[in-house]
Order: structure tokens, then sequence, then C-alpha cells
């Protein structure tokens, strides 16, 4: 556990959870649907001003905008 150490856990709140629903919404009428956790996770990384996320799901993670993508692949 010593590793995890310096990680800070972010909570989802109702202040998240609507935005989330908001960012669905505007996914949803253009036909860009994401898994819900998707949703959950760059939506709390924008609220916490948190703008660069390392993911292998660059596909998901591009189409919300605001967020600087880093392409993880190993």
């Amino acid at each position: 556990m010593e590793s995890l150490a310096g990680i800070q856990v972010l909570p989802v709140t109702t202040k998240e959870a609507e935005r989330a629903a908001k960012i669905f919404y505007d996914l949803e009428v253009k036909g860009e649907r994401i898994d819900d956790n998707d949703l959950l996770i760059a939506d709390t990384m924008l609220s916490n001003g948190i703008v660069k996320i390392v993911t292998r799901n660059a596909n998901h993670f591009n189409r919300i905008e605001g967020l600087e993508i880093i392409q993880y692949e190993y």
C-alpha cells in the first residue's frame, strides 16, 4: 500500500453526477454515447481542474470537450 500513499481519491458528488448527465445527454444527441464509468471519470476530473488523462481508451475520452488525452499503450 505504500505505492498508493500519494494518491488522492476524488469523490463523486451530486454536482459531478448532474454534470455527467449533461455530458451524457450532449453525447447521446450526437450519437456518440460512451460508458457511464468514463463519463464519471471525465466529469470528476474536469470538476477538480484536472484536464490531462492517461488512457488506453482515447476513443471515448476524446469525445469530451476540455480533456487532453495522453494515449497509453503497452
